[in-house]
């Protein structure tokens, strides 16, 4: 009898262990996501950039005001490292982005404003940043701001009414860019994101090939949409 008993009880004692343990399978707890790590990745998008500023010709002075505007995609990549605290994450990214964007834009007579003709034809070939990023995760998805030094090439062309080439001329403009969007983890390496990025210029682009014809001197700023996918190492 006392055999019977005892083998029962280890009988019963292993029987319950096992559900317990099937139990614990069966409802496993999640780990929360962590943001920390370095991260690489791609993105595209659309965007959009105009200014408003002085026209002048290097000898006679200013007596034009010219409205440089572009839009056109980009395509481009980031690598940036991210540290989360809690739930709070601080991070620093470089992007780099190819830009077809291009138009054409009036030119002002000055002080009348009124249009004479002539024309500007503009693009610039890039958009870079280099920024810090601030962000609140809930758990795989993180709200973030972003704030830093933006970089771009503008070139603007000048032509007479109606198709006759003056002269062109190109330069870096560097600047600061403010932004902000939402990236969501799809898994512990991949995540997506989509984001709006302002950028503001200033400076002078002189029009001096094939000769000294006019310099822009004035703003000029772009607005960026892009959605990108990131891989954490």
């Amino acid at each position: 009898m006392k055999a019977v008993l005892l083998a029962s009880s280890i009988l019963f004692a292993a029987t319950g262990a096992g559900v317990a343990a099937d139990a614990v399978a069966a409802d496993p707890v999640a780990a929360p996501y962590n943001w920390t790590g370095f991260y690489a990745g791609v993105h595209g998008g659309y965007s959009w950039g105009s200014g408003d500023g002085a026209y002048p010709h290097p000898v006679i002075g200013r007596f034009e005001t010219a409205y440089p505007e572009a839009r056109g995609g980009l395509l481009g990549a980031q690598v940036g490292y991210n540290h989360q605290w809690g739930s709070w994450v601080l991070g620093l990214e470089g992007d780099l982005s190819y830009s077809w964007a291009d138009g054409s834009s009036r030119i002002n007579e000055f002080p009348a404003e009124t249009d004479n003709g002539a024309r500007n034809d503009n693009e610039y070939s890039f958009l870079a940043s280099i920024t810090g990023r601030a962000g609140y995760a809930v758990d795989r998805t993180l709200f973030y701001g972003k704030a830093g030094i933006g970089f771009t090439r503008l070139e603007m062309s000048d032509f007479t009414d109606p198709n006759t080439f003056n002269s062109r001329g190109s330069k870096t403009l560097t600047g600061w860019t403010i932004g902000g969007g939402v990236e969501h983890a799809l898994n512990d390496k991949w995540s997506v994101k989509g984001e709006y990025q302002f950028y503001h210029f200033s400076g002078d682009v002189a029009l001096d090939d094939p000769i000294p014809f006019r310099s822009y001197e004035g703003d000029f700023n772009v607005h960026a949409v892009k959605i990108g996918l990131n891989y954490k190492f």
